[in-house]
C-alpha cells in the first residue's frame, strides 16, 4: 500500500500507450517484485509517473547492519560493515536514484561524500536533513564541485549561516517542521516532488530511518546484513518508533554477496 498525499502533473508527458502502461505499473506497484538491481532500474523507469500520482518520490531505504541490528558503535562511531561486493551494490543503488538523503548526525559522524565511485553511473543529488544548520563548511558533501548539496533546514532567522553555507557551495532549503521540532517529512516530499525528484535513496542514520518508517514513507527496503555482532546503535530507535512496532515485510528476497546477505523487501503497510 502506497502512502501518499495529493497528486500533481508530471513534467514530461509520454505518448498515450506509454502513459497507459506506466499508469498500470504505478497502480500495481506493490505487485512488482524487486529482487535485484535490474528490477530496481525497471521500477524507477516509471518513477516520474509514480511522483505524479503520489506527489512524492519512490523511496528506497538502504543501509548496512550487523546481525544484531547495529549500524554504529555504542558511542555512535562509524563501523565498516559492508563487504566489497555489498559496497558496490550500494553505489549501484545510488546511481539509480535521483537523490540520496541522510541526516545531520551521519554527516557529523561519517562525513560521507554521497557520490558514486565504485561503479559507473551518475551522482545522485545529496540531501541533508539539518534543522538547525549544523553542517560543517568543510564537510565532503559541501565541498563537492559537481553538485550543490541541499541542506534542508527549519525556518530560521540565521541569515548569516545560510549565506556562509551558500558561499561554501551548499544550497540551504527551508522546510516546515513538525510538532517534534524535526523536519516535516510530508512537507519535504512536497518540496522534492516540486523539484522533480522522482526517486530517493535514504541511507541513514537511525533517527532518519525511524522517522521515514513512522511516516510510512518507504516503498522498498534494501538491507545489507553483515556477519558481525556489535552490540551498538540499533537501526530503529525503539523510543521513537510508532508505525512499525510490528511491520510485516512482503515479497522478501535474500541475495548473497560475498559474506553478506542482502534483504530485498517491500513494506506491508496496513490500511488504517
Amino acid at each position: 500500500m502506497v502512502s501518499s498525499n495529493r497528486a500533481s502533473k508530471a513534467g514530461r508527458k509520454p505518448n498515450a500507450g506509454a502513459f497507459a502502461q506506466a499508469d498500470n505499473v504505478v497502480e500495481n506497484y506493490a505487485d512488482m517484485r524487486i529482487q535485484s538491481i535490474e528490477d530496481l532500474k525497471t521500477q524507477l523507469h516509471y518513477a516520474a509517473q509514480f511522483r505524479a500520482k503520489y506527489h512524492r518520490p519512490f523511496i528506497t531505504v538502504s543501509y548496512a547492519q550487523s546481525i544484531d541490528g547495529s549500524i554504529a558503535s555504542r558511542k555512535r562511531e562509524p563501523l565498516v560493515l559492508s563487504g566489497p561486493k555489498s559496497w558496490e551494490l550500494t553505489h549501484q543503488i545510488r546511481a539509480c536514484c535521483d537523490a540520496i538523503l541522510i541526516g545531520i548526525g551521519t554527516v557529523l559522524a561519517d562525513d560521507p561524500q554521497l557520490s558514486v565511485s565504485r561503479v559507473d553511473g551518475k551522482n545522485p543529488q545529496p540531501i541533508i536533513l539539518d534543522t538547525h544548520l549544523r553542517t560543517p563548511l568543510n564537510a565532503k558533501c559541501v565541498q563537492r564541485n559537481d553538485v550543490n548539496s541541499w541542506i534542508i533546514n527549519g525556518k530560521t532567522d540565521s541569515i548569516p549561516k545560510i549565506r556562509v553555507l551558500e558561499e561554501a557551495g551548499a544550497r540551504p532549503l527551508t522546510c516546515a517542521v513538525g510538532t517534534d521540532g524535526k523536519i516535516d517529512l510530508l512537507a519535504l516530499m512536497d518540496l522534492l516532488a516540486a523539484m522533480n525528484i522522482n526517486s530517493l535513496m535514504v541511507e541513514g542514520g537511525a533517527q532518519v530511518i525511524t522517522s521515514f518508517v513512522n511516516s510510512k514513507l518507504v516503498d522498498l527496503f534494501i538491507i545489507t546484513i553483515a556477519p558481525k555482532l556489535v552490540g551498538g546503535l540499533q537501526v530503529l530507535n525503539s523510543r521513537g518508533l510508532e508505525a512499525a512496532q510490528y511491520l510485516d515485510c512482503e515479497q522478501v528476497h535474500y541475495q548473497h554477496l560475498g559474506n553478506d546477505i542482502i534483504v530485498w523487501a517491500r513494506p506491508g503497510w496496513k490500511v488504517t
